[in-house]
């Protein structure tokens, strides 16, 4: 029974790790593939400041691997059932938080928030991850919006 529980957590950290390695940029010139080929509002502004920011990690990919390998590290170190269960549950609460820690910690992200005076009046503030493109006060910028988001590139 324990070698079955420790081949279904193998499966289940080495799941968890390749769908942590899928990677969703958020700098303005990366684009989703389901972006292509449709059509998307643009709106123009001009840059009122620019402020560097960090964008959080993702800590819960790192939490439930960290679960995982701390329950089954911690379900080995005794032969006992009970003994066992107890260290196997410890194993996964030490394991989770520091799992997310290093999650977190591996994903945080520099990124720059754009305060906008959009061509209509109104003021806007966009946060995206820092790309090619440098931005200063003054300048004009296209705001491409599409499904919710926006990205902010240079008007050219």
């Amino acid at each position: 029974m324990k070698k079955q529980f420790k081949y279904f957590v193998a499966m289940i950290i080495t799941t968890s790790v390749i769908s942590s390695c899928s990677y969703n940029s958020l700098k303005p010139e990366v684009v989703d593939r389901s972006s292509a080929q449709r059509m998307q509002t643009v709106v123009f502004a001009t840059v009122v400041s620019v402020d560097r920011v960090i964008l959080a990690g993702d800590g819960d990919t790192g939490a439930i691997a960290g679960a995982l390998i701390g329950a089954a590290a911690g379900s080995s170190v005794t032969d006992s059932d009970t003994e066992s269960d107890i260290a196997g549950v410890l194993g996964a609460l030490v394991g989770s938080a520091l799992g997310s820690k290093a999650g977190d910690a591996a994903t945080r992200k520099p990124a720059i928030e754009l305060l906008l005076d959009l061509d209509s009046g109104k003021t806007v503030s966009i946060i995206q991850e820092e790309g090619d493109y440098s931005f200063a006060t003054g300048q004009r910028v296209k705001i491409i919006k599409n499904k919710g988001k926006s990205r902010v590139m240079p008007l050219k």
